[in-house]
């Protein structure tokens, strides 16, 4: 073996056994991860170290590579090896670097193996910007898949199991291919137990040894007050059941606030309107405004008051956790579109008095204008 060998990168011996060479990885691994060593070449020397170790671990491929050498097996493994009389055929399959990696580091690599957690469900639901402001319970529907009541989500009859003839226990299949480069091999699930390693020793009827039904399940969800649209509550352990032994997924519930015909909600302010007359607007005034939990509360209007004007009442939003937003009151001054004669005469002498002139057409009061449309419909 050459000086840059993969039992030299690792520091052991060639007749090193698997707990040794394990050891070495898990030391070397943790002083040059990149996110540890700083020194220059740090992420070079990581990356080979995890190229040594994927050979090192698998009998298979450690047998290749004693047998090969270092230089012939690192040139096939870039696909310039021609064969050189050696008739296993090379299996370069460096898959298991994010695996490895995952064991010391908690990455992201693929699933470990074992009983597979239930998949996680999403559901809509719609709520008032009442309920949404207070909170509330409802029921809904879910429609889920449960463990079998039958075997108790085994699968088996007697609640027993074999080991699985097909992939020998391991939950696992090896799928070898041919190119130009050499023989790869690919792991899939193994498809006679869906890769669980072991198969019910009698498959139970009701469910043929799925170990799960489909059934509809009514839940009870608590929706806190404060959520607004877009936001998702998390029911953890109703979504669908895992395989023996592992989790059940979770149920995550979506929130649509339905729009509401007096309010509208701004962060945890709601916002409102609120008619007034141009007397006061001009004078000030007090109204009552209702909230959005029915009740009525007396605004003052200020003198003065401009039209969009938004007056705060404090309190009165919604409640999110302790602190509740507060209520935004918008004033909108509307002119009314029939006056009494002693009405026409008072907003006359207020436009004397500010040197106006009243416009020259004037109506002829509500009765007359009501008997002239129902002259012109005649004709």
């Amino acid at each position: 073996m050459g000086p840059d060998s993969y039992y030299d990168t690792l520091g052991v011996s060639r007749d090193a056994d698997e707990k040794e060479i394990r050891k070495a990885y898990r030391d070397l691994a943790r002083k040059y991860h990149p996110d540890v060593c700083k020194e220059p070449g740090a992420e070079e020397r990581f990356k080979k170290i995890n190229e040594a170790y994927s050979v090192l671990s698998d009998a298979q491929k450690r047998a290749q590579y004693d047998q090969m050498g270092h230089d012939a097996y690192s040139n096939a493994s870039r696909g310039s090896y021609a064969g050189g009389g050696y008739s296993g055929g090379f299996s370069a399959d460096f898959s298991g670097f994010g695996d490895i990696f995952d064991t010391f580091f908690g990455g992201g690599g693929r699933q470990s193996a074992g009983p597979r957690p239930g998949a996680d469900l999403l559901m809509r639901m719609r709520i008032t910007l009442e309920e949404a402001a207070f909170g509330t319970e409802k029921e809904i529907a879910v429609d889920h898949v449960e463990p079998c009541p039958a075997c108790d989500g085994s699968g088996s009859e007697t609640k027993k199991f074999t080991t699985c003839p097909t992939c020998g226990g391991s939950g696992q299949m090896r799928q070898m291919s041919q190119s130009i480069f050499g023989s790869f091999v690919r792991m899939t699930p193994c498809t006679a137990c869906g890769g669980r390693g072991k198969m019910p020793e009698s498959r139970c009827k009701a469910c043929g040894g799925s170990g799960h039904r489909r059934a509809r399940q009514t839940v009870k969800v608590r929706v806190p007050p404060g959520v607004d649209t877009g936001m998702r509550l998390r029911m953890e352990g109703y979504g669908d059941a895992g395989e023996y032994g592992a989790p059940s997924g979770d149920l995550y519930i979506e929130i649509s606030v339905a729009p509401h015909r007096s309010f509208t909600r701004r962060g945890d302010d709601l916002e409102t309107t609120v008619d007034i007359t141009p007397a006061q607007a001009a004078l000030g005034s007090e109204v009552e405004v209702q909230t959005i939990d029915g009740r009525t509360v007396v605004l003052d209007i200020p003198a003065g008051v401009q039209y969009n004007t938004g007056l705060k009442i404090p309190g009165e939003g919604v409640r999110w956790q302790t602190k509740p937003g507060d209520m935004l009151v918008r004033v909108r001054i509307v002119v009314p579109t029939r006056l009494t004669e002693e009405e026409r005469e008072i907003y006359g002498r207020l436009l004397e008095m500010e040197g106006k002139k009243p416009s020259a057409k004037k109506s002829k009061g509500f009765f007359q204008d009501v008997v002239d449309k129902m002259k012109e419909s005649v004709k």
